[in-house]
């Protein structure tokens, strides 16, 4: 077949006219169609758009225009505009229920999603609207040969949501210097740890709600200071614990020591 194709095109680059330029000039869509189909099939996706873009709205919702709607989509992602991309598969998701493309359609929606999520430091909204269509698909296609894939999807998304709440926790205690607030990356890191029980982060979690108390302790006035270190010290009996030989073990134990030099001088006083 595709002999075929690239003949009927190569006989009318022979006769001085370009195929592309004879068809998007022509006024036959169909003969659009054809040619544009022709350009997909040989895998020249940005010819082939440039004619798809010219015939859209006629074919809208013919039957007989699914293959060239589903190609159109396809052939905006093979190009890697993911922007144009998602919107062409979900046009096509719902022009069409009834095809059997619509599911693999609706989950390259959502891989053009995940393809322009960005990285985790940067507004999440794209990467939350992802993992929304995701929950969607899987709900509406339990069974489908796509749910492995899509659920792979949805860990990729989540740890990205994940990372970026465990570094905006973090980032409380890497400022408090500045702002004299070590309460507030206390509690947002025991949050953390809440919404994220299983969490990969959590031995750093722990560690720093510790190096937290410890610098909010160590840096109290007289009459807060003992009960803040022992608050301290229940947080590196806790990171312990989690893990004996956590990677923080020996910053953590020059921590211990120091809390327990200064709960000494208390006591003796």
């Amino acid at each position: 077949m595709k002999k075929y194709i690239g003949l009927s095109l190569l006989v009318l680059a022979m006769a001085g006219c370009s195929p592309l330029q004879k068809a998007l000039k022509s006024e036959d869509t169909d003969y659009k169609m054809e040619v544009a189909n022709q350009y997909y099939e040989q895998e020249k996706y940005r010819k082939a758009i440039r004619l798809y873009e010219q015939i859209e709205t006629t074919y809208r919702a013919r039957p007989d225009a699914e293959d060239m709607y589903y190609n159109f989509a396809e052939a905006t992602y093979q190009v890697k505009d993911y922007i144009l991309a998602g919107p062409r598969f979900r046009l096509f998701a719902s022009t069409y229920p009834r095809s059997e493309r619509r599911e693999e359609a609706l989950l390259k929606e959502i891989k053009c999603g995940v393809e322009l999520s960005p990285v985790y430091s940067l507004d999440q909204m794209i990467t939350y609207e992802t993992i929304d269509k995701l929950q969607k698909f899987i709900d509406e296609y339990p069974g489908s040969d796509f749910v492995f894939e899509a659920n792979a999807i949805m860990s990729e998304m989540n740890r990205k949501i994940e990372k970026k709440a465990f570094e905006n926790a973090k980032q409380l205690n890497t400022i408090g210097g500045w702002t004299r607030n070590y309460g507030a990356a206390i509690i947002a890191l025991d949050n953390f740890i809440y919404d994220y029980p299983g969490t990969i982060y959590k031995e750093d979690a722990l560690y720093y709600k510790f190096d937290s108390a410890y610098k909010l302790a160590m840096n109290s006035v007289y009459s807060k200071m003992e009960e803040r270190l022992k608050n301290a010290k229940g947080m590196y009996e806790t990171l312990i614990r989690f893990k004996e030989d956590t990677k923080y073990k020996e910053k953590a134990d020059g921590m211990l020591a120091d809390i327990n030099k200064e709960l000494e001088k208390i006591q003796n006083n």
